[in-house]
C-alpha cells in the first residue's frame, strides 16, 4: 500500500501548480499478492526478459492522490485518460517515493479534467517512471444516477481500425467483485462497494481503471520484456465503464517503427468486451536492441 507521508498545500479544491507532497511506496510481498489475487493473473516468474515485479503496481502510489487532485464533488468521477514512461523496472524490495503536482486542470464536453504529473524514484534518487493521470468529474450534478448511452449510439461508434501488424494476446478474464474486493485490500469504495458506488451516481460497483489498464500492461510485458520496464511508453485513454461480471479482453498490435522516431518500436493495444464495447484504447512504444 502507498502511503502519504507530507503534503504542502491545506487547499482542498484542486488548482494548476498545487504540489500533492510525497507518497511512500515500499515494493513488498503483500503488494504483488493483492495485485495477482485481484487481477487472477499467473505470477510473474524472472529469468531471460521477464522482471519479477509488474509495471502497473505502480498505479498505486499514482492512485494515492486521489483525495488531495479531487475536486471535494466527487460525483460521477472516472478516469479519462492516464500516461506513462518507464525507464527501470521495480525491485521486490526496494522503498519508493513518489512527489506530484497538478499540471493542468480542463474542459472536456460535460466534464471537468484534473491533470496531475507523477514521478516515482527509488531509494538512490533515480528515476523509476513517471506518469501524467487526467481524471474528470461533472462539477454540475451532486445527486441523482448517471446515464450511460449505449456505446453503439455513441457519434463515431465505429470503434477505431485495427493497424496492421504483428498481434500479440489476447488476454481474457472475467472481473467479479471479490477480485475488486482483493485487488483495493477491501476498502469500501466505489470500486468495491455498490452503495458506496451508487452515492456517485453509479447503478453498480465501477471496476478500477488500475484493474483495466494491468491487463493491457501485462500483454505488453509477455510481449517486449526488459524493453517495457526499461523504456515502455502509453497513452491509453478510458472509453466505457467496466462493471463486475463483465468479460474482457485485452488484445495488442505491433505497428512497426514509428515515423518520427525509428529507434522506437510502436504498439497499440485496447481491451474490449464480447459485444466489442471498447473499454480502453492505447498507444504504444519501446526501444528494442
Amino acid at each position: 500500500m502507498a502511503h502519504s507521508t507530507s503534503s504542502t498545500s491545506g487547499t482542498k479544491e484542486p488548482y494548476v501548480g498545487k504540489e500533492l507532497g510525497s507518497v511512500n511506496f515500499p515494493v513488498t510481498e503483500s503488494v504483488l499478492n493483492g495485485y495477482y489475487s485481484g487481477l487472477d493473473l499467473p505470477r510473474l516468474t524472472p529469468g531471460g526478459d521477464t522482471i519479477s515485479v509488474p509495471s502497473m503496481i505502480a498505479s498505486g502510489p499514482d492512485n494515492a492522490y486521489f483525495e488531495q487532485s479531487s475536486f471535494s464533488n466527487h460525483f460521477g468521477h472516472l478516469w479519462m485518460r492516464q500516461e506513462w514512461e518507464l525507464f527501470e523496472p521495480l525491485v521486490l524490495g526496494q522503498d519508493y517515493t513518489a512527489t506530484a503536482q497538478i499540471t493542468d486542470i480542463y474542459q472536456k464536453r460535460n466534464r471537468c479534467v484534473v491533470r496531475y504529473d507523477v514521478e516515482l524514484r527509488g531509494d538512490s534518487g533515480q528515476l523509476a517512471l513517471r506518469t501524467r493521470h487526467h481524471q474528470s468529474y461533472l462539477l454540475d450534478q451532486q445527486d441523482g444516477e448517471l446515464k450511460f448511452r449505449d456505446p453503439k449510439t455513441k457519434q463515431g461508434a465505429r470503434r477505431f481500425t485495427i493497424p496492421k501488424g504483428e498481434p500479440f494476446g489476447p488476454l481474457e478474464r472475467v472481473i467479479s467483485l471479490e477480485m475488486c474486493d482483493r485487488f483495493f485490500h477491501g476498502d469500501a469504495n466505489y470500486h468495491t462497494n455498490r452503495e458506496e458506488s451508487k452515492k456517485l451516481g453509479f447503478g453498480d460497483v465501477v471496476v478500477g481503471g488500475r484493474m483495466t489498464m494491468a491487463y493491457a500492461a501485462h500483454i505488453l510485458e509477455e510481449r517486449f520484456g526488459v524493453a517495457w520496464w526499461t523504456s515502455g511508453r502509453l497513452d491509453m485513454k478510458f472509453t466505457n465503464p467496466v462493471w463486475p461480471n463483465d468479460t474482457v479482453v485485452a488484445h495488442g498490435v505491433i505497428t512497426g517503427p514509428l515515423e518520427d522516431e525509428s529507434e522506437r518500436t510502436g504498439a497499440f493495444v485496447w481491451l474490449a468486451k464480447p459485444d466489442e464495447t471498447v473499454v480502453l484504447i492505447a498507444n504504444v512504444s519501446v526501444v528494442q536492441a
